[in-house]
């Protein structure tokens, strides 16, 4: 019993240390917006990324759907990790990179919070890119879930195919994937931790730093705590879109449809279901 106490306590002192977690709390704060700030950006980033590709996926044309199908394989079958690294540290060799950044001095001035804008840029781009394949799949399997008979009807009153894309599809699509496009942001926020490898000032990297400095871990757990702040609501109410969905759709306990016993239109209009056995014997 002693031994299992004395081991509590240095778990506690190691990961719940008050007076450590009192002093990290400060320092994640202020990285909490910075991960805020490019999770969101990179996925409203990705949204039309991935709009685009599932529609080249859907397209007729093999020009279109091999470059989008070959994309997505790609990116889905390789690490976001690798694909940081590739970005963070590739992307400054290209000439078209250096000639911008001699170029565009402004590119090199703080931006949000302190940090320059080619550190937003390449986060934005690497977690765009790598949101948009699988925002592609998402986006395609809602479309091709709507009934054909939705584009029929839309173009039999005069519209054309885009405008019944947008106006008549797409709408309906988003409302069959706004849970799943919540839990992708999700993903997409955690994934941000990701961007402490190569530098960016996020909650993990100063975390890591706290650690460091004081070879105590409590500041991981008032990191995980400020992650935890958006994911559980977040993921409540991917839970609540979810129930309100199949209850809309009539899979989650929207109303009871008619039966043979209550009538569909009205009294006049309902036949027994003993009358329609007798007439099939006759």
């Amino acid at each position: 019993m002693d031994a299992l106490i004395e081991s509590l306590q240095t778990i506690r002192n190691i990961f719940f240390n008050a007076e450590k977690m009192g002093d990290s709390f400060p320092i994640i704060l202020a990285a909490f917006p910075v991960s805020v700030f490019i999770g969101v950006g990179s996925f409203f980033v990705a949204i039309p990324g991935g709009l685009l590709l599932a529609f080249m996926k859907m397209a007729k044309t093999r020009w279109f759907r091999w470059p989008a199908t070959l994309y997505v394989d790609i990116i889905r079958g390789t690490p976001l990790f690798l694909q940081i690294l590739i970005v963070y540290f590739g992307l400054t060799l290209l000439p078209f990179y250096q000639t911008l950044i001699k170029e565009v001095a402004w590119v090199k001035q703080p931006f949000v919070l302190g940090i320059d804008y080619t550190v937003y840029f390449r986060a934005f781009f690497v977690l765009s890119l790598n949101s948009a394949a699988y925002m592609a799949e998402i986006f395609r399997a809602g479309i091709q879930s709507i009934p054909k008979g939705q584009m029929e009807a839309a173009r039999s009153l005069g519209m054309t195919t885009p405008q019944a894309m947008t106006f008549v599809i797409i709408p309906q699509t988003v409302r069959r994937i706004l849970p799943t496009l919540m839990s992708e942001f999700i993903l997409l926020f955690k994934d941000t931790a990701l961007l402490a490898a190569v530098g960016v000032a996020e909650m993990t990297l100063r975390s890591r730093e706290f650690v460091a400095s004081t070879f105590n871990q409590s500041a991981y757990m008032v990191a995980a705590a400020f992650y935890l702040l958006l994911t559980i609501p977040l993921g409540r109410l991917v839970g609540r879109l979810e129930d309100k969905l199949a209850e809309t759709e009539g899979g989650g306990g929207g109303k009871r449809p008619p039966t043979l016993d209550a009538p569909a239109i009205d009294s006049e209009h309902v036949i027994p279901h003993h009358e329609r056995v007798l007439d099939i014997g006759q």
